[in-house]
């Protein structure tokens, strides 16, 4: 169960360390970017522990999908960036694969 909890701090940390950096606005924005920073330097904290209690391979797709997904939603609502149907369509794939792997980890 910890490494559940490691995982899903991880993947709210390293989304919120995102926008953070986008935040920034390159070096404009320099506590933007500290903090960004300092998130970032938590995600790595974090991933360490989930391994602690998780398989590698399933932590990372499950870290990186999610992630990207979260980004994704949060880049197109507040900071307003273009989608398009194609991009919504693979999006769908990155959230097929997570539940996949949700799925196939239960029998294990």
């Amino acid at each position: 169960m910890m490494g559940y909890v490691y995982l899903a701090l991880t993947i709210i940390f390293e989304s919120a360390a995102i926008v953070f950096m986008k935040q920034a606005d390159g070096m404009n924005h320099k506590v933007h970017l500290v903090i960004g920073g300092l998130l970032y330097g938590a995600t790595f904290f974090l991933l360490t522990m989930a391994l602690k209690y998780l398989p590698m391979g399933y932590t990372n797709a499950i870290w990186a999908g999610t992630s990207t997904f979260l980004v994704y939603v949060i880049g197109s609502i507040y900071f307003k960036d273009k989608t398009s149907i194609l991009e919504f369509f693979f999006l769908f794939c990155i959230l097929t694969g997570i539940v996949g792997l949700n799925f196939l980890s239960k029998g294990k």
